[in-house]
């Protein structure tokens, strides 16, 4: 009796809450004479990996502007309301309200592939996130494949590259700079006065060549070696190199080296980079995302640190390789249908009149 009571008025709380959430949302849309079409819990409560007492609540949702505006250069954006302060990054507690428009995201944002305006598309999966759902959005959520094209998704594993190649990861440009620096002191940490750097450059491309960021090449009938952007001649003294690669890592790489340490390393981050990977592939495989994650538990294991780095850049790496697969070989292959993204907003001011 004592534990149904208790589920009760947990379930009493939720209630308030939600219905706080909704009636910020509509305020924030009567602000603007707007209409609030939906609206849902986001974020990693959305995606299964919230920690308890760690994480805020991000609420997303659409609205429907007013027919006032004139031009469709004049319809707002989005709409935003924050419980947190505006000067200082959200802590446990904190709630943040974030809404589109329909036609900027039906028009704009889903067309493009961004990550987060999918994500909304398939964000009705996980009905216990749902605080409000107009009846004009369902043959929106109903047929999602007609809402974003699956050979435009790459955005998904950029999103998890850019996640992780602030350590160094390989394929970016301090992944690079961090493979040279890293063969240059195991090979020649104390390199002779003589030694050209023409004297390994066979040797260091042929174990850290990079396509776009560490090339080797001739110039003006010289050898020479293009690193990050920057050339090195080969006729330079290695220890001159061994310098100029010391001091960029020195000046760009203090993090990729402390992370090797398990040092300093945004784990949250990097469960973000893994999350996108899961979920291009389910959308590959399925032509839809289901939330909560099916791979919550491993998100969540990451997002507590529990793989160091040196082995969780391996399961990125391999990862992103894995989705690139899938998009090249998709099981699921869906084009973004203009004409009918344009009858759903058409049809949300009939339905208005």
């Amino acid at each position: 009796m004592l534990e149904s009571g208790w589920n009760a008025s947990v379930a009493a709380m939720e209630m308030q809450q939600t219905l706080q959430l909704v009636e910020q949302a509509k305020a924030l849309c009567r602000n603007k004479n707007a209409t609030l079409l939906y609206l849902t819990i986001f974020g990693s409560q959305l995606y299964g990996t919230d920690m308890q007492g760690q994480s805020d609540t991000d609420v997303r949702g659409i609205f429907l502007p007013s027919l006032e505006y004139a031009a469709p250069d004049e319809l707002p954006h989005s709409l935003h309301w924050s419980s947190g302060d505006n000067g200082s990054r959200n802590s446990a507690g904190d709630v943040d309200i974030d809404l589109w428009s329909a036609q900027h995201w039906l028009l704009k944002l889903l067309p493009a592939g961004d990550t987060g305006a999918t994500d909304l598309l398939f964000s009705p999966s996980n009905k216990a996130c749902t605080l409000y759902r107009d009846a004009r959005l369902d043959a929106v959520f109903a047929h999602p494949d007609r809402l974003y094209d699956s050979q435009n998704c790459r955005a998904y594993a950029d999103y998890s590259l850019r996640q992780a190649q602030k350590y160094g990861i390989k394929g970016s440009r301090l992944g690079a700079l961090r493979t040279v620096y890293h063969w240059l002191r195991h090979n020649w940490p104390e390199p002779a006065h003589a030694m050209r750097l023409t004297d390994v450059l066979a040797a260091l491309t042929a174990q850290c060549s990079d396509n776009r960021y560490c090339v080797s090449q001739m110039l003006d009938g010289q050898p020479a070696l293009q690193l990050c952007g920057k050339i090195h001649m080969g006729n330079i003294r290695l220890r001159e190199f061994v310098s100029r690669v010391t001091a960029d890592m020195e000046k760009y790489g203090n993090r990729a080296i402390a992370a090797e340490q398990n040092q300093g390393v945004d784990f949250k981050a990097l469960s973000h980079a893994l999350r996108a990977c899961d979920q291009m592939e389910e959308l590959y495989a399925t032509g839809r995302i289901s939330f909560p994650l099916a791979t919550r538990e491993q998100l969540k294991s990451v997002k507590r640190g529990e793989i160091p780095w040196l082995e969780l850049e391996k399961i990125i790496i391999k990862r992103l390789a894995e989705t690139d697969t899938a998009r090249e070989q998709a099981q699921y292959v869906s084009r973004y249908d203009a004409d009918f993204a344009r009858e759903q907003i058409t049809f949300c001011y009939a339905a208005l009149a």
